[in-house]
């Protein structure tokens, strides 16, 4: 706690200020850039994770850069730099007006800054707040959409996106999938969704062109986020390294002190390249399709949620001739590089035959008022076109 006292001291010594650090760009092998939409239910987690960062970037000399709006203050871009003692700290680089953290132009023009301040080889994207895959902004559920009874405690998690205070005299805000695949600038090398049930082919599918890897989940993900200390200093790495964030998501989990409902986490490293080639042999089964089969669905943690996340490997072998889904499987694994999952998850065994690593929505009849919006993805307007 008293790391976090002293990170807020940092903020706020430069309150007030537009800037607070000299624009002289550095060129690095990889700039990281952690964008933490925390103006909402999760901003004490915000200050937590940051915490967290900062131990693990006594671990590495890698430049790390932080987006930070919380719900008691002005949004602030920071870097992480160290003491003559080698201790790293928070340098302020910029403070802003109250702004909606959830539109893609802020994250847009926040991403722009810092390429343009810390110029490198290449880039990587931590997005942290809430998430709810392609859902659109203002979804709004018929009750047939949920069938999870509340189970006991349950630990928070980051399973709604919003910005409570974008602006003044206006509500809560949302970020669409759609309008984050628009506006987005591309080129990195990693983008890592600290969010919930994010990976989600058709969220993926949107992004396809930005990212040459991703890292989310097809779940929950509960609100402590990823291991910021043990994770940290694999961002700067290549495919293996990447895949060893996943297993650090996946042992601060399943061993949590907590135990129960807390021992949960299901995480992938997504391939992005392959991921024309997946909706190729998924639309090969899907193409005009309506005879939609059953498939597992991914637990969830509240009634309140939706239960419209299916798993994509389970629906497509229900869906596809032996022939057809051992060609979509080949696929699948090449684009899917690493996937981990928990025993249970909220309590649910979870088996290897359901657990794919990435999620679907099955556009059932039942669900025709969201159907519309759906079909409108890039996704489902590929694979289920005639």
């Amino acid at each position: 706690m008293q790391l976090l006292k002293k990170i807020k001291v940092i903020i706020l010594c430069c309150a007030g200020l537009t800037a607070c650090h000299k624009d002289h760009p550095v060129s690095y092998d990889r700039t990281v850039l952690v964008y933490m939409a925390a103006d909402n239910s999760l901003s004490s987690d915000g200050y937590a994770n940051i915490n967290l960062m900062l131990e693990g970037m006594k671990k590495v000399s890698g430049r790390l850069v932080i987006y930070f709006d919380s719900d008691d203050d002005v949004p602030r871009l920071m870097t992480v730099e160290k003491n003559s003692s080698g201790v790293p700290r928070l340098d302020t680089i910029a403070v802003y007006a109250e702004e909606n953290s959830a539109s893609v132009k802020v994250l847009s023009r926040v991403v722009e800054q810092v390429k343009r301040l810390y110029p490198a080889d290449s880039y990587g994207l931590i997005l942290w707040s809430h998430g709810m895959a392609w859902l659109p902004e203002g979804y709004n559920f018929p009750r047939n959409y949920h069938s999870y009874e509340r189970r006991g405690e349950m630990p928070r998690t980051k399973y709604f996106g919003e910005d409570l205070h974008p602006s003044e005299g206006i509500g809560k805000e949302y970020m669409d999938i759609w309008e984050l695949g628009q506006g987005l600038p591309g080129g990195f090398h990693f983008i890592l969704f600290d969010a919930c049930f994010m990976a989600s082919v058709e969220s993926l599918y949107e992004l396809r062109n930005k990212t040459e890897y991703v890292i989310a989940a097809p779940a929950e993900v509960i609100a402590d986020g990823f291991p910021y200390d043990k994770m940290i200093p694999y961002l700067w790495g290549g495919e293996e390294d990447l895949k060893q964030v996943c297993r650090e998501f996946y042992d601060y989990y399943n061993y949590h002190a907590h135990g129960g409902y807390w021992r949960s986490a299901m995480v992938s490293l997504v391939r992005m390249p392959e991921l024309e080639a997946l909706a190729v042999k998924a639309r090969d089964i899907l193409k005009g399709r309506t005879d939609f089969a059953d498939a597992w669905s991914y637990p969830l943690s509240s009634s309140f949620l939706p239960d419209v996340f299916f798993d994509l490997g389970d629906y497509m072998r229900h869906m596809a001739s032996a022939e057809e889904y051992a060609a979509f499987q080949a696929v699948l694994d090449r684009t899917v590089v690493y996937r981990v999952t928990t025993g249970k998850f909220f309590g649910v065994s979870v088996s290897p035959e359901h657990f794919s690593g990435l999620s679907t929505y099955i556009p059932y009849s039942k669900w025709a008022q969201m159907n519309t919006y759906y079909y409108s993805l890039g996704w489902p307007g590929y694979v289920y076109s005639e």
